[in-house]
């Protein structure tokens, strides 16, 4: 009888786990980050995006209007990004931002470090990968490793960048 009333409370516990799970879309399976905590779907190497599909299975996606806005937008950031059309990928990746989605904060943050398509900014890019990290992306981490590890930049601190680097490799262990 025990072991009865147990399977049920087992069920009962799975049950709104199962619910709450996301279906996986095209734009998911065509785009989905690794650095991406609330990703759905395996992770697509950005060598391995195929623009036009990321671009028009995310914009599908979109105009479905489910819960997954701020995601899709990410996604289909990298499907623009991947075909060169910055404006519109840093564009997504703003409005993900605004909508409070932490991989998307780590996006641009990793753009503003980096300043292919924006102007360099470490400062902001600091900023920025200190809010993804507090969301729960551990890349955020490796992120800010580069950061201060980098001579060039304005915060070069290389106490700072292997306390970083040590808490990406833990965290990734995890």
């Amino acid at each position: 009888m025990r072991l009865h009333s147990l399977s049920h409370v087992i069920a009962f516990i799975a049950l709104p786990l199962a619910a709450r799970a996301e279906a996986v879309d095209e734009c998911d399976r065509l785009a989905a980050l690794e650095a991406d905590p609330s990703a759905v779907s395996e992770p697509v190497a950005f060598i391995d995006i195929q623009p036009e599909l990321v671009v028009k299975a995310c914009t599908d996606a979109l105009n479905a209007g489910n819960n997954a806005e701020p995601r899709f937008l990410l996604q289909r950031a990298r499907g623009y990004l991947r075909g060169g059309q910055a404006g519109q990928a840093l564009s997504d990746l703003n409005a993900s931002h605004e909508l409070g989605y932490p991989a998307a904060t780590f996006g641009l943050a990793t753009a503003y470090f980096l300043g292919d398509d924006v102007e360099r900014d470490d400062a902001r890019g600091e900023s920025l990968f200190l809010q993804a990290y507090e969301g729960g992306v551990i890349w955020a981490a490796r992120g800010l490793a580069s950061l201060y590890g980098d001579p060039a930049s304005e915060l070069f601190d290389l106490d700072k960048s292997e306390m970083w680097g040590h808490l990406f490799s833990h965290k990734r262990r995890e």
